[in-house]
């Protein structure tokens, strides 16, 4: 059997026997991506992409932030790019990708046409995001040092078989659709930084969409497209991708969702971040210092980190959610760093700027780190204070992730903080109380009608 046909028997077969786990996991990450969904809606870029789907009107799925509806992949184009614009969507190491801001939107819009469950709908998200794991194996960390961006590439095959999953098409379909989905699979990290990188991941949500509905009506494209010579991992793989024969034997053993969950964020940058931000509040909660008490700050990456870390000096927010140097200083003065720092204000401040030259980044190289994106070599921080003393840290899982999650009062806060200011009083409390059992939710359409913004529900 071809890669492809491997991957889509799986996803058109596979029994929806989750485990308690597993479904935990996907609701908390469904429920965390409507969040940032409805928090995106509002922003500049997402109705930006919205106005210029302004002609194409009429169908039967919602966009965020208003009641207008649109035919499916356009809704997921919009939806997309708002679960993403903000930099606060989580990220799945196993693929590299941000899978939920593509699974979400996609499933959401489809689900709207299909008038599919919650269940339904998490089931099709647990299918789409192992498969996001099969195949961002098959090519990372390869591919993302290469310059592709995983989420609209890895991110855009695999949501379209979980589009697949959801219309319950079989094999043969399924393997239709994925196989299409590799012609339309684009996007690239030169994009990093403005606002066409959230619109990648609407742009492949919908072809995601699309490439299921030509799939069901049978057409068809090469099942081989992965592994040809001319294929998938050929032109995409970039300088040592790892192949098919791991991915394949991994697959589902155990599921990915199962052994590394997803890493929801914290802070409201990218997450090449992170871990680095984290060591910085890990240290002033055990050491008890301030922004005035430091002299120096080295941090040492990944290799693929550092290339997405690369705005020593932001001009705007986009850049600003791509700084180390950014985030560091909103770190040390503030310790935290929200929705609220990445505005064209908040990014000249000059208390902030200020400390830009505190901080020092180096990067391993890219032949040292490991080609399985399951492994992941620590971020460094070293601090060194004007009084003489040197504070050290480590971290190689994010705080949110499974070895450090959560808990119920945390995901709570963020459903919050995203949609309260957006949504009416009534239409934020019925959302939560949604969010908190999606898989109990008998159509998708209740969760849509309440994510109008508050001047399109008045």
């Amino acid at each position: 059997m071809s890669v492809l046909h491997t991957l889509a028997q799986w996803a058109a077969t596979r029994r929806a026997d989750w485990s308690p786990t597993v479904l935990a996991r996907a609701e908390h990450a469904f429920a965390d991506t409507v969040a940032c969904m409805v928090a995106g809606s509002a922003d500049p870029v997402t109705r930006k992409t919205a106005e210029g789907l302004a002609t194409w009107s009429g169908g039967q799925a919602t966009l965020f932030g208003g009641t207008r509806r649109v035919d499916a992949p356009w809704a997921a184009m919009v939806n997309g790019t708002g679960a993403h614009v903000l930099e606060i969507d989580d990220n799945f190491y196993p693929a590299l990708t941000h899978a939920s801001a593509i699974l979400v939107p996609a499933l959401i819009a489809l689900g709207e046409e299909l008038d599919a469950s919650g269940a339904d709908l998490l089931d099709a998200y647990i299918v789409g995001i192992e498969l996001h794991a099969a195949l961002g194996r098959g090519v990372n960390r390869s591919h993302y040092f290469a310059g592709w961006h995983p989420t609209a590439t890895v991110g855009c095959i695999g949501t379209a078989g979980a589009c697949a999953r959801l219309m319950k098409l079989d094999t043969g379909r399924t393997v239709a659709a994925m196989s299409l989905a590799v012609s339309m699979a684009s996007g690239n990290k030169a994009q990093f930084g403005t606002e066409a990188k959230s619109f990648q991941c609407g742009m492949g949500a919908a072809n995601a969409i699309i490439a299921a509905r030509l799939g069901a009506a049978g057409l068809t494209g090469n099942p081989e497209v992965l592994e040809d010579p001319q294929g998938f991992l050929a032109l995409y793989g970039g300088p040592a991708p790892r192949g098919w024969d791991a991915p394949l034997r991994k697959l589902d053993k155990p599921l990915a969702l199962e052994e590394f969950g997803v890493a929801p964020k914290r802070h409201a940058c990218c997450g090449s971040a992170h871990n680095s931000l984290d060591c910085i509040l890990d240290l002033r909660r055990e050491h008890g210092f301030g922004a005035g008490d430091v002299a120096s700050v080295c941090v040492l990456v990944g290799a693929s980190n550092k290339k997405n870390l690369r705005y020593d000096d932001p001009q705007d927010e986009f850049q600003a959610r791509f700084s180390l140097h950014y985030n560091v200083a909103l770190a040390l003065l503030y310790g935290k760093v929200t929705l609220a720092d990445f505005t064209p204000e908040a990014v000249w401040r000059p208390e902030v700027r200020e400390l830009f030259a505190l901080t020092t980044m180096q990067a391993r190289a890219f032949e040292d780190e490991p080609k399985d994106p399951d492994q992941r070599p620590p971020h460094l921080v070293e601090i060194t204070l004007k009084d003489g003393r040197v504070l050290k840290a480590q971290r190689v899982y994010a705080r949110g992730l499974i070895q450090d999650p959560f808990d119920d009062a945390e995901r709570a806060d963020k459903i919050t903080e995203c949609c309260a200011p957006q949504l009416a009083p009534q239409d934020f409390q019925a959302l939560l109380a949604i969010l908190t059992n999606v898989r109990g939710l008998d159509s998708v359409r209740t969760l849509t009608a309440l994510c109008a913004g508050k001047q399109e529900a008045a």
